[in-house]
């Protein structure tokens, strides 16, 4: 059978469709599933909205996060899922490449990604300061940062009143990933449903991406600080004490736990906020007591008139000056 010019011309083009298709089904530029090492190799990084702006403005959202047009928001190949996970940077116009700079490193809350920290009052403290403030994904929006979740469904020292979250090994509840009741869209890694992998998931990615930007970038090692709120406060004790020698201070917004003052952040100074509006605001004051008790460094502050989401901006200029003060020994 002949085919005709405009035939053959029809069938080319579907067949250059569905290779492209199987090359990259997400449509991002990704590796094909099964195919990851022959495409991209782990750790790969990549732009997906440089800065839009040099001043301030929030034109863009990451899921339902507001996010600032001096931000460069990225992706990395995570090899473990097969994966592109997403991450925030913003560098302040402070920085330069022959002099060391300090870093951020933050953790969302739960149903939160990566720009939950690049609202405009975070770019804004981290811009004045000089810092490097880099904004994590923890693989999902409920990735807990490493954290083992409690029998109960909620993460031990997890803030009161908070979304529950399944017990390791669950199958019931949202998938990781998911917003409660379908807000907005799905950010970061959906392949990894198991409740226990997806902590584990969490807190690889948390420390990739730190490593990624301490290559990148001129970091002065000794000015490396870690925060976060809600879920990701907790996450920030929890990372804090594991990966104790890697942090000048640490800071919890909304978010608290437990600590063993003489354990292994009892060098590590630690600030712990909330807002008046908030009950979690009181489990923090108490905490920073025992732990004030037990010889640590510790301070708390309650800010008057914020919530449980309004501390985030609002507390910035106390966290970025308790940063300020504490270098690491």
């Amino acid at each position: 059978m002949k085919l005709n010019q405009k035939t053959i011309i029809k069938i080319g083009l579907v067949v250059a469709v569905c290779l492209a298709q199987a090359q990259d089904p997400a449509g991002r530029g990704g590796p094909a599933a099964g195919a990851s090492a022959a495409n991209v190799s782990a750790g790969a990084s990549r732009v997906t909205s440089a800065p839009i702006g040099t001043t301030a403005g929030q034109s863009r959202r990451t899921g339902m996060d507001p996010v600032d047009d001096r931000v460069e928001l990225r992706e990395y190949y995570f090899a473990n899922t097969d994966e592109w996970l997403p991450y925030a940077v913003f560098v302040s116009s402070k920085v330069s490449k022959e002099k060391k700079a300090p870093l951020v490193l933050a953790l969302h809350g739960f149903s939160g990604n990566h720009g939950t920290f690049m609202r405009t009052p975070c770019v804004d403290e981290a811009e004045k300061n000089g810092y490097i403030l880099v904004g994590v994904m923890g693989y999902s929006p409920s990735g807990p940062f490493g954290r083992t979740m409690g029998a109960r469904g909620a993460a031990p020292g997890a803030l009161p009143g908070a979304p529950p979250v399944a017990a390791p090994g669950a199958a019931s509840g949202p998938v990781p990933g998911a917003f409660p009741g379908g807000r907005g869209p799905t950010v970061g890694g959906t392949k990894e449903t198991d409740r226990d992998k997806v902590s584990a998931l969490s807190e690889k990615d948390t420390m990739n991406v730190l490593e990624m930007v301490r290559k990148e970038f001129n970091v002065d090692d000794n000015r490396i600080y870690l925060m976060g709120h809600s879920m990701g406060g907790a996450g920030a004790l929890y990372l804090g004490e594991k990966y104790a020698p890697l942090w000048a201070a640490v800071a919890a917004l909304a978010g608290f736990g437990s600590l063993d003052p003489k354990g292994k952040m009892k060098d590590t100074p630690l600030y712990l906020t909330a807002g008046s509006l908030d009950r979690s605001s009181s489990s923090g004051r108490a905490m920073a007591e025992q732990l004030k008790a037990g010889g640590m460094d510790c301070e708390f502050k309650e800010v008057p008139g914020l919530d449980h989401g309004g501390i985030i901006g609002g507390a910035m200029p106390d966290v970025f000056k308790f940063f300020n003060e504490h270098t690491k020994k």
